[in-house]
């Protein structure tokens, strides 16, 4: 299996690269000839998704060798079709808001016949479909009624072919895309009429089909490639913006947290944004409750009145008041069959505890009813990782209910386990033996033979019976809930993930990397993308020896954690540190200090996280993994969390501060409006075929001049230089630029390239300002590659 892309004619070796002008040319002619087979007036619209299917297929060429394979040919075909029959029947729905010149909607009014699944009936003499004549449904448009050749061959071909590489796809996915973006471009600014617009919809329709059918297979080959290598932290870079934010939002149920949605949506792997499956599970379990999100008085207005209570908007966790706090809470929870009236609250046995060195865990047969006692954590101990604000937390100084003593004891005796470690009773109050506990947790839950994932909503999941749809009900669970979303309880999973079980209803328990596999290999391909925002917590074949971290980079860890709060603002830094390694760094500054001679990649650094003050060297390190907390009253101004910027050029942490190539455009303080832009570049630099917007200076037009003026005027009060830059996306197999340098794509949601904006006194040192995120209806200069040291 080989791709044809657009980019490129001839065949192979014999392949030559087209200019960026000439592949749009191509990109526009593919979409004009796909159009003219919906276009009413001149196609046969009888035969458009055949003729539509035709014209798509030969960006994918196969040869299949049947006779090769240890499967016969029907074998094979059946697994294809069992594949193929995990797909959704269509792919979320695309709004249909073009209005014409008047503003009327063109949605309304007959649309052809054709273009939808004629009414059939079933042999009960029943009609199986409800499209009617001159009526739009987006679940009946023909070009969903099959999947398209080239799916149908890329589901053959993994059946027969199992061995490849993560992302095999991701040509042909940067065709569709482009595809895609090309006919949505064509739908808002070439249709003439009610007719056109319907026609280019279907188009556009269609191609979203392909790539989302396309993506699913993708990513179940990747998720089942996880599942059995472990760990690896596969990302997937396939950004398309559709459909849009608000959409999903109104689909989700409302007992989910807002909040905890975000995460899953802005995670990676959650590259098809198609929640519809995961919704309908979660409700079933869920669809009675009310909103679990802190319910808030609103601010009174002018008049000193007050409109009641809202739910948190899910823009920062600050607006739920569910994930930070200062104070302890006390722990209240007790076990399903406790009356809790009649149960005892033990405390610690100082004594006991001080006599222990090392990490101490709750010792089974010497604790009673009125005192906690321990014994050393070894690898036969039971890590419990839970959730304070669900009524566990606390401190062995205040006590803990001895009914949840009983239920972490009989668990641990039914997985084989002789003590259990858990934050409430095994971490004290005193700050030295605090910070000694905080520093044993990488260690206790890396080598314990069992974790226990302890959340409220997983306890009301049955695994009696045992089936996939329990199986998918925790996998919908999970995703979202509060254990997931707290920064602890991420790093508590991450090191126990070699044997992480769950705790669901009855006290029953069940091993996650079990649940995942059988939904990666049975359900719904939707469900496979929240399988893979939880890849953090499968784990490799072998459990590393005693002491050994697993390698995780600044830029995964951040990744992890942007989206992730401590209940105590004053941990993300510890977390941050124990998230990438042993050693426990309580501020930013010593973090960041450890890591120099270490490189990162430039897209990570590309977010609002704040910055390190007054360290000279250090002042574009982010000075925590994820953004500042806002309160209620923040204002609603778009924030950009850290993304692990894989694919951008890598650059260097020095001594002197961050050294890296970067795509810049270098301007000189000027009184002069007319010549204010001053673009510094090298001679060097000129020379080189290293620029990217080539001759985009020039072209600036009066308005994008003073657009760029606006946004670096402030920073020309302090400083006489100012870059404007942008991360380069790096050769494949290098850390450096490719021969011909590409802006990186911002990873997170925005509609427009994310710009960094450094200020210089002497265009040798650069001080990091903020990032802007550019609005596409300004042109933008020209930019040069060049190294630039930000201090």
């Amino acid at each position: 299996m080989r791709f044809q892309s657009f980019n490129e004619i001839g065949e192979r070796p014999n392949v030559t690269l087209l200019s960026t002008e000439d592949t749009k040319a191509r990109l526009e002619q593919w979409c004009r000839d796909a159009f003219a087979f919906l276009d009413p007036e001149n196609g046969d619209l009888d035969s458009h998704v055949e003729k539509l299917d035709e014209l798509l297929s030969p960006l994918m060429i196969c040869s299949f060798l049947i006779h090769k394979q240890k499967w016969s040919r029907d074998d094979i075909i059946d697994r294809a079709c069992t594949l193929l029959a995990r797909l959704p029947s269509c792919p979320p729905e695309l709004p249909f808001e073009i209005t014409g010149k008047r503003g009327q909607p063109l949605a309304k009014g007959p649309w052809p016949n054709e273009y939808f699944v004629s009414p059939s009936f079933s042999s009960a003499g029943e009609r199986t479909t409800t499209a009617r004549p001159d009526q739009y449904a987006w679940p009946s448009l023909r070009v969903f009624s099959r999947p398209s050749t080239n799916v149908v061959r890329f589901a053959l071909f993994l059946v027969m072919q199992r061995d490849i590489p993560v992302g095999f796809l991701s040509a042909y996915l940067d065709d569709m895309t482009t595809l895609l973006d090309t006919a949505t471009e064509f739908l808002l600014q070439s249709s003439k009429s009610p007719v056109d617009a319907r026609a280019w919809f279907v188009l556009q329709a269609f191609l979203w089909a392909q790539w989302h059918q396309t993506i699913l297979i993708q990513l179940w080959c990747d998720a089942t490639i996880q599942m059995k290598v472990g760990t690896s932290f596969f990302r997937h870079r396939f950004p398309l913006a559709m459909p849009g934010r608000e959409t999903i939002g109104e689909m989700r149920p409302e007992y989910m947290c807002k909040w905890a949605f975000e995460l899953l949506r802005t995670d990676l792997s959650s590259v098809t944004q198609d929640f519809r499956r995961m919704f309908e599970i979660y409700n079933v379990h869920f669809g009675d409750r009310a909103s679990r999100c802190n319910l808030k008085p609103v601010p009174a207005s002018n008049d000193g009145s007050s409109s009641g209570l809202r739910v948190c908007d899910g823009r920062a966790p600050g607006n739920c008041q569910r994930f930070e706090s200062d104070d302890v809470q006390e722990q209240s929870a007790h076990d399903a069959d406790c009356p809790g009236s009649a149960c005892s609250r033990p405390t610690w046995d100082e004594q006991s505890y001080k006599s222990i060195k090392g990490a101490r865990a709750v010792s089974l047969e010497e604790t009673d009813e009125k005192y906690i006692r321990y014994c050393p954590v070894t690898t036969e101990t039971m890590a419990v990782s839970h959730v304070w604000s669900h009524g566990q937390g606390g401190r062995p100084e205040s006590g803990f209910n001895f009914c949840l003593h009983r239920r972490y004891t009989k668990l641990a005796k039914a997985l084989g386990c002789g003590s259990y470690w858990m934050d409430s009773p095994c971490i004290p109050t005193d700050m030295d033996l605090r910070y000694e506990a905080m520093g044993q947790i990488n260690s206790n839950f890396l080598n314990s033979k069992v974790t226990l994932l302890v959340d409220r909503d997983l306890m009301n999941i049955s695994i009696d019976p045992l089936s996939l749809e329990a199986k998918e009900a925790i996998v919908a669970t999970i995703v979202v809930c509060d254990w997931n979303v707290r920064a602890w309880t991420l790093l508590e999973g991450m090191r126990g993930c070699w044997n992480l079980h769950i705790l669901c209803k009855d006290n029953l328990t069940i091993s996650l990397k079990d649940v995942l596999n059988d939904v990666v290999a049975y359900s719904n391909l939707t469900l496979i993308s929240p399988c893979l925002t939880l890849q953090h917590y499968i784990p490799t074949t072998d459990r590393p020896v005693e002491g050994e971290i697993p390698p995780v980079s600044i830029e995964q860890a951040t990744c992890l954690l942007n989206h992730r709060h401590a209940t105590k603002d004053r941990d993300v830094t510890l977390i941050w540190s124990l998230v990438c390694g042993s050693k426990l760094f309580k501020t930013p500054v010593d973090f960041w200090k450890s890591a120099v001679g270490n490189d990162i990649s430039t897209g990570f650094l590309v977010s609002s996280s704040p910055r390190l003050q007054d360290e000279h060297g250090f002042g574009w390190a982010p000075s925590r993994p994820n953004l500042l907390p806002p309160t209620a009253s923040t204002p609603t101004n778009e924030q950009y969390p850290a993304y692990d910027g894989y694919d951008s050029v890598w650059g260097r942490i020095t001594e002197r501060g961050f050294k890296a190539e970067w795509l810049a455009c270098v301007i000189g303080r000027s009184r002069a409006l007319p010549t204010w832009l001053r673009l510094k570049y090298f001679e060097d630099d000129l020379s080189k075929d290293s620029t990217y917007n080539k001759g985009g200076t020039s072209r600036l037009d009066m308005r994008s001049l003073y657009k760029i003026r606006s946004i670096i005027a402030p920073v020309f009060k302090k400083y006489s230089f100012v870059a404007i830059m942008l991360p380069c996306t790096r050769d494949r197999g290098a850390s450096g630029p490719g021969l011909v340098p590409r802006p990186f794509q911002y990873q997170g949601a925005a509609k427009g390239p994310l710009l960094v904006i450094a200020g210089s006194k002497d265009a040798e040192e650069w001080e990091w300002q903020f990032v802007h995120e550019w609005d596409t209806s300004y042109q933008l200069p020209e930019f040069a590659l060049k190294e630039l040291l930000l201090v």
